[in-house]
């Protein structure tokens, strides 16, 4: 015999808990709905945490429904909360969402096999990014593992070292192995760090946007029929921008993976600074151009440089783009270079919002998630600037950058002419 779902319903207006009800008469046995009408009841019954799904008035005790959310995402609750309000809002609804809301659901919209299928829809999602979450905590686990491999090695160094005493092997031997500990004990160190960053930025920006993927996709597979079309409309562009900032990190992340196994040669060769900077900026100009800004080649058509002509493009871009994404309306990026002491210096100067000298600092730092949203909320990879001084390294050049916060930015890149 099939257990029915403990569903909790959280709404203390009687007419409106009746309309649920009466939507859950047609649904069967397979549901058990349980009302309360008090913020303390509410609070009790979540600290049970027996329930399979949680429908949740927003309207709840003068607005507390975001509140009762908040409580029921933050004390790991196995079931799905699902949020009910009068009005298809978009800012509630993400506002929900990022409280913890698997579902925002409109009362006007309802009916009884639409909230059955979302309610079930929940519940197993929820049981799926739970699942998600059980395997990234075992993954974590298992470097926790390899991180206590690596201190019974450097015990067991310790040890070696020990016995060499012991045995009086001459000093210069014995020098010879703690340079060759040392030395490994300098890239565990170094390989633990890219494993943290590489994972740090795995776990928060590749999932960060597949769930949202998941839950507009599964709103549209689970309810399209009761769409109005201006909502599928909106679904379908945040799938999109979404879709694209996937694509965007997996992007950099290849290529920033290719270069921590070294498996990219420089392969350098004579630039012509004034042409590659004239592409990039082919590209980017209608990027700017939809919001207003300004994008200039000023380099002089004789500025040479002696490098990769990929890994530069690839550089000169990144840069550019980030200057595009934090300039508002009406400002310019502008790209000029020279030579200077048998050196070829690039230069990408923004009029944009700048940035502060703690920002600055921390900008290069490993291990540090400095990704930001631009002027008109557009997102970050989190590995743009990282992407950009590992090749500038592997192209024998290094990256500076100036900035006064409401001024403006200018990073220069420094490239050897031959």
């Amino acid at each position: 015999m099939t257990v029915p779902l403990k569903i909790l319903l959280i709404e203390d207006n009687l007419d409106l808990r009746s309309r649920i009800e009466e939507l859950k008469r047609p649904m069967g046995g397979g549901f058990d709905l349980i009302a309360v009408d008090t913020f303390d009841q509410a609070m009790e019954e979540i600290g049970h945490n027996e329930h399979s799904a949680y429908l949740v008035s927003k309207e709840f005790a003068n607005d507390r429904g975001p509140e009762i959310i908040w409580e029921i995402s933050g004390r790991g609750c196995k079931g799905p909360a699902l949020l009910l309000a009068h009005e298809d809002n978009p800012e509630h609804e993400s506002e929900a969402v990022n409280l913890g809301a698997m579902i925002y659901l409109v009362r006007n919209q309802l009916n009884p096999r639409f909230l059955e299928r979302m309610i079930r829809h929940a519940i197993e999602r929820k049981r799926y990014e739970d699942n998600i979450r059980n395997d990234q905590e075992n993954l974590i686990q298992r470097m926790m593992d390899l991180q206590d491999s690596s201190e019974r090695f450097e015990a067991q160094s310790a040890e070696y070292i020990q016995m060499a005493e012991d045995l009086a092997i001459t000093q210069g031997e014995l020098q010879a192995a703690l340079d060759e500990v040392t030395q490994s004990k300098q890239e565990l160190e170094k390989l633990n760090q890219e494993k943290d960053r590489f994972f740090s930025i795995i776990a928060h920006d590749l999932r960060s946007p597949f769930t949202s993927l998941l839950g507009y996709t599964g709103m549209i597979a689970m309810g399209a029929d009761k769409m109005p079309p201006e909502k599928f409309i909106e679904s379908a562009a945040v799938i999109n921008e979404t879709a694209n900032r996937v694509y965007a990190l997996l992007e950099n992340l290849l290529e920033w993976a290719r270069l921590q196994m070294d498996n990219i040669p420089s392969e350098p060769g004579n630039l012509n600074i004034h042409q590659l900077v004239g592409n990039t900026v082919g590209i980017l100009t209608p990027v700017g151009a939809d919001k207003g800004v300004l994008v200039e080649n000023l380099v002089a058509n004789d500025v040479q440089a002696f490098a990769n002509h990929h890994m530069i493009e690839t550089v000169i871009r990144n840069l550019t783009n980030n200057s595009i994404k934090f300039t508002k309306a009406g400002g310019s990026v502008s790209i000029d270079a020279r030579e200077i002491d048998g050196k070829c210096l690039v230069s990408i100067k923004d009029t944009g919002i700048g940035m502060t000298p703690d920002q600055l600092e921390k900008m290069f730092a490993i291990g540090e998630k400095n990704s930001t949203n631009g002027t008109n909320g557009e997102p970050g990879t989190g590995l743009g600037l990282l992407l950009c001084k590992d090749l500038l390294d592997k192209c024998h050049g290094s990256i500076g950058v100036e900035s006064v916060p409401g001024k403006g930015t200018t990073f220069t890149i420094t490239l050897p002419v031959s």
